[in-house]
């Protein structure tokens, strides 16, 4: 399950590793550990629209890296940059309560 960044206790997704051999998902966002997200461009943190940014992926590390960054680029430009990564796809949670997914994902949800 993905927790939802906005509603304490709840969930935002059930990701399903049905027909999967390989498959690793990582959130990166603020609800947990607070604003500590650092944009490289700035060195302070990152400031976006977004709240938190799961990646599924074949590999655990990769996902983690491509998470925490789509979090710091904000929706618009994470959005387009993890369609662009094979074998990838991703939920992303705005402050403003909408969500955006890349085209596949829905076929890992279950």
């Amino acid at each position: 399950g993905v927790a939802d960044p906005l509603r304490p206790g709840g969930l935002a997704a059930v990701v399903s590793a049905a027909g999967a051999s390989e498959l690793a998902v990582a959130t990166s966002g603020t609800a947990e550990r607070g604003d500590h997200i650092v944009d490289p461009r700035t060195g302070r943190s990152a400031v976006t629209d977004l709240v938190a940014v799961t990646v599924v992926a074949p590999r655990l590390t990769w996902a983690d890296c491509w998470a925490t960054a789509a979090f710091a680029m904000g929706s618009r430009q994470a959005l387009a940059w993890l369609e662009s990564l094979p074998d990838v796809e991703a939920l992303l949670i705005t402050a403003g309560d909408e969500v955006r997914c890349t085209g596949g994902l829905a076929g890992r949800l279950g």
